[in-house]
């Protein structure tokens, strides 16, 4: 005769513990929900870029020095194959003041939060998660944590006065643009890399809309059950590589084009040889290194005059020869 009570209590053990693990599910869902509405888009689904910008943090008039070992990190050399870098900005090569921004949209509250100063809110210590893969197999999330608090904390008695352009004109701005708006356009200026991938995308959608491939969707929709892949994984990689290589040959005609356009200028003298040298003037570094403005904030009680304004402005950090140092 069956052990009636062994059974009811093996029945009891397997309810609690599919109720455990329906608990742990849910609870797993409700946090991957939490955090997919506190992180931005821009971070959630993160796409490539590589421009620069000048900053400089004035706190109650002392600059920040980037180029100090707590805000430099190291970076893999072969960083310019396009793929999306494990942080969104970051300081190398011991330079103070160069932004070096991966990340399409970053914005100027980016910037600080990732540092220490936090205006923006979110996810606490954390720029947010990554779920771009979260569909993929294996499935996985990134936890993007900030990078440190290395920025002075501010007080209530701090104010926040921005300023943007260079030592021959120079306009301020707004804080909440600064914290809100993506890096390009309160500065004003777009990143060439951006534009020239999206660019190549545009020409790859163009090329890749023809009748035969048009045609070949509409078969494999047409299909009951489970749709299948239009492309094998040996076209996907040759239109990869297309993509890629039209990417590359556009930042190379952009810079290409920039450079010549300064060199023809009628005061620049012995434009041939000035291409041919390796002495690039400041404007032809600035679009090798796709340099997209200057930022100066000041953190202090009263408003900075101009002399102390034009004062930072004149102690911009020089620009090296390196076109995608990372």
């Amino acid at each position: 005769m069956p052990n009636i009570s062994k059974t009811n209590n093996l029945k009891k053990l397997f309810k609690t513990i599919s109720l455990i693990l329906l608990g742990v599910l849910i609870l797993i869902i409700f946090s991957l929900s939490v955090l997919f509405l506190l992180t931005p888009d821009r971070f959630k689904f993160a796409k490539s870029d590589h421009f620069h910008f000048r900053f400089q943090y004035i706190y109650r008039g002392q600059a920040e020095d980037f180029g100090s070992p707590r805000y430099q990190v190291d970076y893999a050399k072969d960083i310019c194959n396009g793929a999306i870098t494990v942080s969104p900005l970051h300081f190398h090569d011991v330079k103070d003041q160069i932004v070096h921004a991966h990340w399409q949209n970053m914005r100027g509250g980016d910037l600080l939060k990732f540092y220490g100063v936090d205006l923006v809110g979110g996810i606490p210590n954390s720029m947010g998660v990554k779920f771009d893969e979260l569909f993929k197999f294996p499935p996985k999330f990134v936890w993007l944590p900030t990078h440190s608090n290395s920025l002075p904390k501010v007080t209530t008695e701090d104010q926040y006065y921005i300023y943007t352009g260079d030592k021959n004109n120079y306009v301020k701005k707004d804080l909440n643009n600064f914290l809100n708006q993506s890096v390009e356009e309160f500065i004003g200026t777009n990143s060439k890399i951006r534009l020239d991938k999206e660019e190549a995308e545009k020409w790859q959608k163009k090329t890749s809309n023809k009748p035969a491939n048009l045609l070949n969707t509409i078969n494999v929709k047409a299909h009951e059950g489970e749709e299948h892949e239009t492309l094998s994984e040996a076209e996907k990689h040759e239109q990869d590589v297309k993509k890629n290589t039209q990417e590359a040959k556009l930042v190379e005609d952009r810079n290409n084009q920039a450079i010549t356009t300064i060199s023809a200028q009628p005061n620049v003298a012995n434009s041939t040889a000035l291409t041919n040298s390796t002495v690039k003037t400041e404007e032809e570094l600035k679009q090798i290194n796709n340099l997209i403005g200057n930022v100066v904030v000041f953190v202090q009680k009263n408003e900075p005059t101009n002399e102390q304004i034009k004062a930072r402005f004149n102690k911009l950090e020089p620009l090296g020869l390196s076109v995608c140092g990372g």
